[in-house]
């Protein structure tokens, strides 16, 4: 009998931890039956209401886009369906469309919702959205509804002042070829809600594959 009861006693522990399993497991189970079909899913899916789309560039319009960043998108239209493509004249538009949706924070829905991140050189891509998250789109609080705050600053609009070609080779870390052509880009803007944010710009376009990308601003 005395073996019995300690063979029972050293049981105990293990039944303890297969109860404690148990009651882990419908409470994980019940939470995610929870989040899958009770719990309403909030945010807001952002429709593309305009593109661009061939086999170099992949360009969009959301709805949540300003009009004016839709109307300049109709510029890089007519530049990119020329039968010839002034790459100047692309620079230029990509530049002001930049400018228009990265510093237009008023139809952002998160810090995470970086504007401008298409116009950026793929292999900056990553470090430019960390640094525009930990930079001004901390401004932009996340809301479940993924509503829009317009007290934020919306570009009203912008002025290109000059386009020079450059030398993008040895100017970055990426390696471009030694005849290849970029070009230096000065823009000046306006907001209509608020003239305490940045209102000039250097940005430097260089090749990025078949088509052009911003690969920096001063």
């Amino acid at each position: 009998m005395k073996k019995e009861t300690k063979k029972k006693r050293k049981m105990k522990p293990i039944k303890k931890l297969l109860l404690l399993l148990i009651v882990v497991a419908i409470i994980i189970g019940g939470f995610i039956g929870y989040q899958k079909f009770f719990k309403k899913d909030n945010t807001k899916k952002v429709k593309v209401v305009d593109s661009i789309k061939n086999d170099n560039v992949d360009y969009v319009v959301n709805e949540n886009d300003s009009k004016l960043f839709k109307k300049t998108f109709e510029e890089l239209k007519k530049v990119l369906n020329a039968k010839e493509v002034d790459n100047k004249k692309y620079a230029e538009t990509i530049s002001k469309l930049f400018v228009i949706d990265f510093f237009t924070l008023s139809n952002k829905t998160s810090k995470n919702d970086v504007g401008g991140v298409q116009f950026v050189f793929d292999g900056y891509k990553t470090t430019f959205v960390e640094y525009a998250r930990d930079g001004i789109y901390k401004q932009v609080l996340a809301s479940d509804a993924g509503q829009i705050n317009n007290s934020l600053p919306t570009v009203k609009s912008v002025k290109v002042n000059s386009v020079e070609e450059v030398s993008p080779a040895g100017m970055f870390a990426t390696p471009f070829a030694e005849d290849a052509v970029g070009y230096e880009v000065r823009l000046s803007w306006t907001y209509e809600n608020d003239d305490s944010f940045q209102s000039e710009a250097v940005i430097v376009v260089a090749p990025d594959g078949e088509k052009l990308s911003l690969v920096k601003m001063d």
